[in-house]
C-alpha cells in the first residue's frame, strides 16, 4: 500500500490516548494509564478503556474520524455503567441475553462465565441497542433461570440472530472455511459448528482469533500413506497458525492467537513446535491422522 493511501498507525503516537483523556475529562472523569494498555476513567466509578481494542478500530478509519470514534466508544462505556439497566424483570430481560466469548483473563470472578475452550470463556451478556455488558453472578442468581439453562438461552438467542457468512478459501493450497460476521458473537457459533460443516472422525483445525472470525480446516485424509497425511496436516497447521496470529493482532476484539483441534464437539489446543525449519505435530494428533482409515 502506498504512503499516500495508507491508514495512519494508531500505535505511532499518543493521539488516541489524548483523545480518550479529553473525552473522559469532559464527562467528569480523571484518567490514568495502567498496565495492559488500559486507561482507567476514575469518577463516580472506575471504568477501563481497552486501548488495544480502540487502536484496532482506529486502524480501519482515517485519522479525521478518530475523535468521533473515541467519543462514541468512551460515552458508550460510561453510559452503560452510569445508566444501569433494570434487570429484575426476567420476562423482559431474557430476550436481550446472549453468550459471548472472551479471553479467559477477562474473567474477574464477578461475571457469569464458564470455560469455553483453553484460554477462552463464555459469558452471559445483555445486548441493548446502545451497549453490550456482562451479567454478574449476583444478577444471575436473582433470576428464575440460572446455570446451564441460562447459557442455553443465551446461545439460542445468538442462533436466532441468524447464521454467519460462510466462504471457502485457499490459504496457499490449504482449503479453509471462513465463518464471519459483523457481530460480537461470531465465535459463539463454534458451539454448533457441525451445522455449518460436515466434520468426520479426524476433526478439524480451528482458529478464533477475534470476535468476528472463525477459520476452519476440516481434516479429511483421502489418500496417501502416513507421511503424505502428515505433510498435508503440517501445511494446514502452519497456515492456520499464521492466519491466527495475523487476525489476532488486527482485531477488533482479539480473542486467541492459538490453534485448536475440534473433535467430537470439543476444542483442545494443538501445540506444534519447530525443529530447525520443520514443524513437529503433537503425538496424539499424529496418531489419529495415521491410524484412522482415510475417508471415502
Amino acid at each position: 500500500m502506498s504512503g499516500r493511501h495508507a491508514r495512519p498507525d494508531p500505535w505511532a503516537d499518543g493521539t488516541l490516548d489524548s483523545l480518550v483523556v479529553l473525552v473522559g475529562e469532559s464527562l467528569g472523569y480523571a484518567c490514568r494509564t495502567v498496565p495492559g494498555d488500559i486507561i482507567l476513567l476514575e469518577g463516580i466509578c472506575t471504568l477501563p478503556v481497552d486501548m488495544r481494542l480502540l487502536r484496532q478500530l482506529a486502524r480501519r478509519l482515517p485519522r479525521d474520524d478518530w475523535p468521533a470514534l473515541v467519543s462514541d466508544h468512551v460515552t458508550t462505556v460510561v453510559g452503560a455503567i452510569e445508566e444501569p439497566l433494570d434487570l429484575s424483570d426476567f420476562d423482559l430481560t431474557q430476550h436481550l441475553l446472549r453468550t459471548r466469548i472472551y479471553p479467559a483473563e477477562n474473567d474477574n470472578g464477578v461475571m457469569a462465565a464458564r470455560p469455553f475452550a483453553p484460554g477462552l470463556i463464555e459469558a452471559v451478556v445483555v445486548d441493548t441497542p446502545t451497549a453490550v455488558r456482562t451479567v454478574t453472578v449476583e444478577e444471575m442468581n436473582g433470576w428464575p433461570v440460572s446455570g446451564d439453562s441460562l447459557f442455553m438461552l443465551g446461545r439460542a438467542n445468538v442462533r436466532a440472530d441468524g447464521a454467519l457468512q460462510h466462504d471457502e478459501q485457499d490459504l496457499r493450497g490449504v482449503r479453509v472455511s471462513v465463518l464471519h460476521g459483523w457481530t460480537f458473537y461470531a465465535v459463539t457459533h463454534l458451539a454448533w459448528l457441525e451445522e455449518y460443516l460436515q466434520i468426520g472422525p479426524h476433526g478439524a483445525l480451528v482458529v478464533a482469533p477475534n470476535r468476528g472470525l472463525i477459520v476452519v480446516h476440516v481434516l479429511r485424509p483421502h489418500e496417501g500413506g502416513p507421511r503424505a497425511r502428515y505433510r498435508a496436516a503440517a501445511a494446514a497447521v502452519r497456515e492456520l497458525e499464521a492466519q491466527a496470529l495475523r487476525a489476532y493482532e488486527e482485531g477488533p476484539g482479539s480473542l486467541s492467537p492459538h490453534l485448536y483441534w475440534w473433535r467430537a464437539g470439543e476444542l483442545s489446543l494443538l501445540e506444534s513446535r519447530y525443529e530447525d525449519d520443520t514443524i513437529v505435530l503433537p503425538g496424539d494428533f499424529t496418531s489419529v491422522l495415521t491410524t484412522l482409515p482415510a475417508e471415502p
